[in-house]
């Protein structure tokens, strides 16, 4: 048993941000070891434990996260927390007596407030007992998410066939979109399939106040990354929200960085796609010529950059946007060139030649 091998295992809890209203809707509880005056990450100290420790490991992050969420919320509204299993746990007899027993010593009803996150490092060979075993779960009031969608492990069979509330993208999708932007697109497609299928979307990985931003720009869900917030204690939760800004309506579109820039054109290029062979108001048409009014137009703006190659190239897109029905093949030079000038600008943003430079 865990307490028999004298470990001191405490949660770090690292926030999850939603990204549309800047609202922070949930906790991951992250498990490190204290040993000495050194706190531990799990790759450093899972590996040396017996199968039969997992289970009290479980035990005690379950129980250090219950009592985060009522140190803020009590049973009532507010955010939610969540910790991670392995699958041959989840499936292991008396692993719905073990929550039980948890929620019973606590008095804790989760009503949604608690979500376990599957790891996806093992297959699901038998679908029928594990979604028998999640419905278990969830009419406990626990929430289920699928951790690390994207992976090697990753399956689309298990959003089909487990129920599950929550998909979560493996972070090093995100964590790479300065190198490679063009992942946002796998970002939208993925966000476009949570939202079909019922389900929300986390990223993971957000590092960077750049990547958090291209993210809102694009209309992510949730987020939770270094850029939002890094894992903490447990007692350092409450005085952390407590700084945190309270945004009280829908965030502000409008990119404040050139990765957002390019979040934001591929926003409206899928817009665009989606809209192909249904009619515009022809005022919709005019207003699309105006480089300036749109949101990354007042980013281009706010920072000088309408000289730019990468912005003339914007002004070029914005002259054929409302011609993607009658003549889409310039409407796709267009936007591919101000794609092509986004990235060009993105790996070297010293190159950022002015239009009659590049032209000369």
């Amino acid at each position: 048993m865990l307490h028999q091998l004298s470990l001191d295992i405490r949660a770090a809890f690292q926030p999850i941000e939603d990204l549309r209203t800047g609202e922070i809707v949930g906790y991951e509880a992250l498990a490190r070891l204290m040993r000495g005056d050194q706190l531990l990450p799990p790759a450093d100290f899972l590996s040396s434990l017996p199968q039969d420790a997992l289970a009290e490991l479980f035990r005690t992050m379950l129980g250090q996260a219950v009592s985060l969420r009522q140190s803020l919320a009590g049973d009532g509204p507010g955010p939610y927390v969540s910790v991670n299993v392995e699958v041959p746990l989840v499936l292991a007899d008396g692993f719905v007596d073990l929550l039980r027993d948890v929620l019973d010593q606590h008095a804790f009803s989760p009503h949604g407030a608690m979500v376990l996150e599957l790891l996806e490092g093992h297959a699901t060979p038998d679908y029928a007992r594990m979604s028998e075993r999640l419905q278990a779960i969830r009419a406990l009031g626990i929430r289920i998410a699928l951790d690390d969608i994207g992976s090697a492990y990753s399956s689309l069979i298990n959003l089909r066939d487990l129920p599950v509330d929550i998909m979560k993208l493996d972070q090093s999708f995100a964590r790479g979109l300065r190198q490679k932007p063009r992942d946002l697109h796998f970002v939208l497609s993925l966000q476009s399939l949570a939202h079909s299928i019922g389900k929300r979307l986390i990223v993971e990985g957000v590092e960077t106040v750049e990547i958090r931003d291209a993210l809102r720009v694009l209309g992510v869900d949730l987020g939770q990354g270094y850029g939002i917030a890094r894992p903490m204690p447990g007692e350092a939760v409450a005085p952390w929200i407590a700084a945190w800004p309270t945004v009280g309506m829908e965030m502000d579109r409008t990119p404040t960085s050139m990765l957002g820039a390019y979040a934001g054109h591929l926003r409206v290029v899928e817009a665009c796609r989606t809209l192909m062979g249904q009619p515009l108001p022809v005022a919709w048409k005019e207003a699309s010529k105006d480089p300036h009014a749109c949101s990354i137009g007042v980013f281009f703006d706010r920072h000088g950059l309408h000289d730019t190659a990468f912005g003339c190239a914007h002004k070029r897109f914005h002259e054929v946007m409302a011609l993607y029905e009658t003549d889409p093949a310039g409407w796709h030079d267009g936007a591919e060139g101000f794609r092509q000038e986004m990235e060009r600008a993105l790996a070297d943003p010293s190159q950022r030649f002015r239009c009659d430079a590049v032209a000369a």
